[in-house]
C-alpha cells in the first residue's frame, strides 16, 4: 500500500489554490492549524510542527491574507530544520493559536485540515482517503461536515491519534470536490476508469490462461488414455465412433474438446465428446478389471 506518485498533483492543486478573500482564507488557515500536532504549550506560547513543508508554504500564504496577519509576523515564527530535513516548527502565542485554530463547519475549513493531515492511498484494489490528527475538536468538525454531506466514513484510534477514512471512490471524489479540488477529482475519476478497465483485462487474461492450462491438461489425460487403449490392443474392440475419437486426439494433442468434435465425421458437440471420453474411461476400467480377473493374462 503506497501513496500514489501521481497524487503529487493533488498537493500542487491544494498549494496553488488562489486567494478567496480574508474570510475564506482565514477559515482555511484555521483548518490547517487545527490538525497540526502540538509539541508543547509553554506559558503564553504554543509550539506546533509538521513534516509537510508544502503545508507550511500554504500556511504562510494564507496568513498574509487572514484576519490575524497584523497580529504576528509568521515568517519569524517558523523554524525550518537544516537542509529541510525533519519537522518544521511554528511558535504561536497561545491566545492567537486558540483563536486561529478554532474548528469551523465549513468546507473551506476542511480544505485546510485536509492539507495538514490528509492522504490518498492505493491498495491492490480501489482507493482510500485518510485524515489523521490528534485534535478531537478537528475530528468532530470534519465528522460533522461528512455527515451533512451524507458521506460514509469510518473512524479509529491509531497511536494516540484519530483517523477518518473514506473508502468509496465516488465519495472520495465528492469529498475533494466539496473542498474545491475539482481538477484532481476529475483525474481521480479518469484513473479509476482506467484502473477498472485494466483490472478487467487482467481478469480476462488470467481466465484465458487458466482455460488454456485446463484444456492442455485434459488433452494430455485423453491422449494417455488413447495410448493405453492402443497398448492393450483394445481400440479394435471399440465402435467406429470411439476409434475415430481416440485417433483424432492422438493426431491433435492440443485442441479443445469443441475443436476435436468438429474434426469428427459427422461433427459432434463438446458435450458429446465429453460423453464419449467418459465411456472410453469406463471401457478401459473394464479391460483392467478383466485382466485382473484372469490373473494378469492378456
Amino acid at each position: 500500500m503506497t501513496v500514489h506518485p501521481a497524487f503529487s498533483e493533488l498537493w500542487d492543486e491544494w498549494l496553488s489554490f488562489p486567494p478567496a478573500g480574508e474570510d475564506a482564507d482565514s477559515a482555511e488557515l484555521s483548518g490547517l492549524l487545527a490538525v497540526l500536532p502540538m509539541m508543547k504549550k509553554d506559558g503564553d506560547s504554543v509550539l506546533i510542527h509538521t513534516s509537510r513543508p508544502w503545508a507550511v508554504r500554504r500556511l504562510a500564504r494564507l496568513w498574509k491574507n487572514s484576519r490575524w496577519r497584523e497580529a504576528l509576523n509568521i515568517a519569524a515564527a517558523v523554524r525550518v530544520p537544516p537542509n529541510m530535513k525533519g519537522r518544521v516548527e511554528i511558535s504561536l502565542p497561545a491566545r492567537l493559536y486558540a483563536s486561529a485554530s478554532a474548528p469551523l463547519k465549513r468546507w473551506v475549513w476542511a480544505r485546510g485540515a485536509w492539507g495538514g493531515c490528509g492522504a490518498v492511498y492505493t491498495p491492490k484494489s480501489g482507493y482510500y482517503l485518510v485524515m489523521r490528527t490528534g485534535s478531537e475538536a478537528a475530528v468532530k468538525g470534519m465528522g460533522s461536515l461528512l455527515r451533512r454531506a451524507r458521506l460514509s466514513w469510518s473512524e479509529r484510534a491509531v497511536h494516540g491519534r484519530r483517523e477518518l477514512i473514506l473508502r468509496d471512490q465516488q465519495e472520495i471524489v465528492a469529498f475533494l470536490s466539496k473542498m474545491g479540488l475539482t481538477s484532481f477529482s476529475l483525474r481521480l475519476e479518469d484513473r479509476a476508469i482506467l484502473r477498472a478497465m485494466r483490472d478487467q483485462a487482467n481478469r480476462m487474461r488470467n481466465c484465458d490462461t487458466a482455460n488454456i492450462k485446463k484444456t492442455l491438461k485434459a488433452a494430455e489425460e485423453q491422449a494417455e488414455l488413447a495410448r493405453e487403449l492402443l497398448r492393450r490392443g483394445a481400440v479394435l474392440d471399440l465402435p467406429p465412433r470411439f476409434q475415430a475419437l481416440a485417433e483424432a486426439r492422438l493426431e491433435h494433442l492440443e485442441e479443445s474438446l469443441s475443436d476435436l468434435g468438429r474434426r469428427l465425421s459427422p461433427p459432434v458437440t463438446k458435450s458429446t465428446v465429453k460423453y464419449r471420453w467418459k465411456r472410453l474411461c469406463e471401457f478401459l476400467d473394464g479391460t483392467k478389471k478383466s485382466k485382473e480377473g484372469n490373473g494378469g493374462e492378456t
